[in-house]
């Protein structure tokens, strides 16, 4: 999220005669026509994202969303979150609900032409898992058997509850049912791994486009890390070829909003994300559409901060809450960043996850979203509160974010509405140009506060739960409550399967969280966009991969 995900691989070129020669032909696409139009001769999507591509090792990714549509699992993630088969042609599972037996296609290829096995799942999600990668998403795991002493390095990767029977039957146990296991399994973390690729490139492995192979419905050419542009191919061998329609997508790295505004005017991109007064001036045109995502933008805090004075303060609960009650969270998103984001009602997105005998969205049921509504009084009350119990009278916060012109936006009215409502206050702000750095000045005790995001991977509550239990490597503040702790291990383990018990569980943690200000929540994100009219296919989803454009074509 925090900020999050996706995934990739690539194509190793140097293929021998004797491979080559025992895989069957690659498909050609179905020519698709349908209610919304007949296809167009070209078949080209030209897109832009404001960052450049940092890795397509799925082991060490730390965002999966721009490796998705090369990479694929045993599931996809469907339209409207459905899970849709993948590479797994069937699953079947035990009647405990702790053991998943998954049939792997047997035309499931990677972009060389070599078969996908059962192995290659094994391989993958141990190689994750091993100390020496130091993978972020270790946490992911945890559930499927010894998954958890590995991940805390208790325990040899050899042990995960995982193995492949023969070529295409891949078993997976669980230590417990896991309710959200098969919207997992469409995360991109969870994709095969080639290891002949992985153990031959050695240190190049990831490092071009040509040392990677795909699973996906696109394969990356002609990329290296640090390239400013990337273009994705049809992966000739992908099990659904037929079904891929687009020849070609064409992605280029623009920091400018004004510059990727000025290209889709001028046709030369596809789609475009506005933001601050292009939307004002945009969102009465016809090709405008918004896009939730379950996206949280919060501040963390250092708790650990090594300043005995600033530590104090970070540490002091009317402090946090002060923060919190002083910002009028509306007028953040309407007059700050110019956007149709939404308030949050506590740490868990609206429209995430829904209570399944009374439809409740979660978001809307959290017990403590006083404590993330603004109220000046409050604010006030408590900030003297906090000054008084540290015996000082001013303070002054440095804070830490990603440097990007929505950024300043937040930053500027953040900025005015604290400094206002809490008087005494000063607050400095620190642009780093990567979350790479804004996160290291952040560990460094370089500053007190950090703007974090962090989007779901799954539909459901614990996705953003769980990474403010005390050991999660994202729980980058240090904040610990042993209670709270407790209660997210057991959502997680639900070793009753009681959704209703699981459900309240998930509630008391959040408002645990949300009454002590573990981090302060500042909104849920929206996105604004102006869109090709003629682009047809695209699955927009609101948690995992945001944009799959597996059956995306354009219509004349």
């Amino acid at each position: 999220m925090h900020q999050r995900r996706i995934l990739m691989s690539i194509v190793f070129l140097s293929v021998s005669l004797f491979i080559v020669g025992c895989t069957a032909a690659p498909e050609k696409p179905q020519q698709k026509t349908d209610d919304k139009g007949v296809m167009t001769q070209r078949q080209v999507l030209n897109i832009s994202e404001t960052k450049p591509l940092d890795t397509i090792d799925i082991s060490k990714a730390t965002g999966f969303g721009k490796l998705a549509n090369s990479t694929e699992g045993l599931y996809r993630q469907g339209e409207s979150g459905s899970i849709d088969p993948g590479l797994a042609s069937k699953t079947a599972i035990s009647n405990n609900g702790r053991r998943y037996t998954f049939t792997i296609r047997k035309n499931a290829r990677w972009s060389n032409g070599q078969a996908i096995t059962a192995q290659d799942f094994v391989y993958s999600w141990k190689r994750t898992l091993h100390s020496e990668t130091k993978s972020d998403y270790t946490d992911l795991f945890i559930g499927i058997k010894n998954a958890a002493a590995i991940a805390h390095h208790h325990m040899s990767v050899n042990r995960l509850g995982v193995k492949a029977q023969g070529k295409r039957t891949l078993v997976v146990n669980l230590e417990h049912p896991i309710i959200y296991f098969q919207s997992l399994m469409a995360y991109p973390l969870f994709a095969p791994q080639n290891a002949e690729i992985i153990k031959k490139s050695g240190s190049r492995f990831a490092s071009t486009a040509s040392n990677q192979v795909y699973s996906g419905p696109f394969k990356l050419i002609n990329w290296k890390k640090g390239d400013q542009s990337r273009t994705l191919v049809p992966n000739p061998y992908y099990w659904d070829r037929k079904h891929v329609y687009l020849s070609k997508i064409s992605i280029r790295t623009i920091s400018s909003p004004s510059r990727s505004l000025s290209l889709y005017r001028d046709r030369k991109l596809d789609s475009v994300e506005l933001i601050g007064r292009q939307i004002k001036n945009n969102f009465r045109r016809m090709d405008y559409t918004i896009r939730p995502y379950s996206m949280m933008m919060f501040l963390s805090y250092n708790f650990r901060n090594s300043t005995g004075s600033q530590r104090q303060l970070l540490n002091n609960k009317d402090f946090r809450l002060a923060l919190s009650h002083a910002i009028d969270r509306k007028k953040l998103i309407y007059d700050g960043l110019q956007n149709v984001s939404l308030a949050p009602r506590g740490f868990v997105t609206t429209g995430l996850s829904r209570e399944v005998k009374s439809g409740a969205d979660f978001a809307g049921v959290q017990r403590a979203s006083s404590t993330v509504t603004g109220s000046t009084k409050k604010a006030k009350t408590e900030w003297q509160n906090a000054l008084n119990q540290l015996n000082r009278k001013s303070a002054t916060i440095k804070i830490v974010v990603v440097n990007s012109q929505l950024n300043h936006l937040l930053a500027t009215n953040l900025k005015e509405q604290l400094e206002n409502n809490l008087p005494g206050l000063t607050i400095k702000f620190n642009f780093e140009p990567t979350t790479e750095a804004v996160t290291n000045t952040f560990k460094s005790g370089n500053a007190d506060l950090m703007i974090s995001g962090w989007g779901a991977d799954f539909s459901d509550p614990i996705s953003f739960l769980q990474i403010m239990s005390s050991r999660n490597p994202y729980n980058y503040g240090g904040w610990t409550n042993k209670e709270y702790d407790k209660l997210v291990l057991s959502a997680i383990s639900n070793s009753d399967n009681d959704a209703s018990q699981r459900w309240n569980t998930m509630l008391k943690a959040d408002e645990i969280l949300m009454k002590d200000q573990g981090v302060t929540p500042l909104y849920q994100q929206v996105h604004s966009y102006l869109v090709n009219p003629h682009l047809n296919g695209v699955v927009f989803n609101s948690t995992g991969v945001s944009a799959d454009y597996k059956g995306a074509y354009f219509v004349k």
